[in-house]
């Protein structure tokens, strides 16, 4: 919302009921009006919260302030003689990702699944494996774009597979080959798409993320026919783009993400062959 000038109330209250703020919540919003004020930074600073909420409701008493049962979140940052406001709508049902039944520790969200689907593009005569599979969301995604021959997905954690099944069915996907293993082991059919968002730290069992995804690297390489692509997302792209041009992986497309704390990025590599890499 624009930046208000004065007192923290009072420009949280001018802010929040200024005209194009009413016009928005108005617009976007079904039934009361419900808000939750937090400050940027943390902190429940609740004598403040009651002073804006009070000054709030008198300019606009549609406007109710109920963080338990809020359709809108209000972030507040102090700024040099004022406040900044921004409003963050909650609460609303996407129907795109309906399918997302079941959840793990650190799955993808479906937006940044169906952007590396996207990036990786269909070709009907995929068969694609996701080693890190979590709850299924980048087998989904790229499932959705079009035709393949075969999906395949792997994790080691047997919630995850279990989640990845039930979410696979939801979106009435069918044939999906899923198993309980390590992305370092076991055989697998030729790959023409590796589509994946890696472990990054905790999801990590075999110590450093970073020794993992190095040595994932060359197994990609190695599962991968030729022309095919290899299609994540790197919290150490520029050390992975020097590990994947050993193992004869171009890079060809590159995109800095936000990971929520951290910068990640998506990364499209597609292995030479033999004759291309001499």
């Amino acid at each position: 919302l624009p930046a208000a000038r004065g007192d923290t109330p009072d420009a949280v209250a001018r802010a929040l009921t200024a005209p194009e703020a009413l016009e928005i919540f108005r617009k976007w919003t079904e039934g009361p009006i419900r808000y939750r004020l937090e400050w940027a930074g943390g902190g429940h600073r609740r004598s403040a919260v009651w002073a804006c909420a009070k000054a709030v409701s008198r300019r606009s008493p549609e406007l109710i302030n109920d963080p338990s049962q809020s359709t809108w979140e209000i972030e507040i940052a102090g700024v040099r003689g004022g406040a900044r406001i921004m409003a963050y709508p909650k609460k609303l049902t996407d129907p795109r990702f309906l399918y997302r039944r079941r959840d793990v520790y650190a799955s993808s969200h479906p937006t940044l699944a169906a952007a590396l689907a996207r990036v990786a593009e269909a070709n009907d005569g995929d068969v694609v494996w996701d080693p890190f599979c979590g709850s299924a969301t980048e087998l989904i995604e790229r499932a959705l774009l079009g035709r393949y021959r075969e999906l395949h997905g792997s994790d080691v954690d047997p919630r995850a597979i279990e989640a990845a099944r039930e979410n696979l069915n939801a979106a009435g996907i069918s044939g999906a080959h899923l198993s309980v293993s390590d992305a370092l082991r076991g055989s697998l059919p030729r790959a023409t798409l590796i589509l994946t968002n890696p472990p990054m730290g905790r999801r990590s069992r075999r110590g450093d993320a970073a020794e993992l995804l190095q040595a994932f690297i060359r197994r990609a390489a190695g599962v991968l026919a030729p022309d095919g692509r290899l299609v994540w997302i790197s919290p150490f792209p520029e050390q992975h783009a020097k590990e994947a041009a050993k193992a004869r992986l171009h890079l060809t497309f590159k995109q800095d993400v936000d990971m929520g704390g951290f910068r990640g990025q998506i990364q499209k590599f597609v292995k030479m062959k033999a004759r291309d890499a001499k």
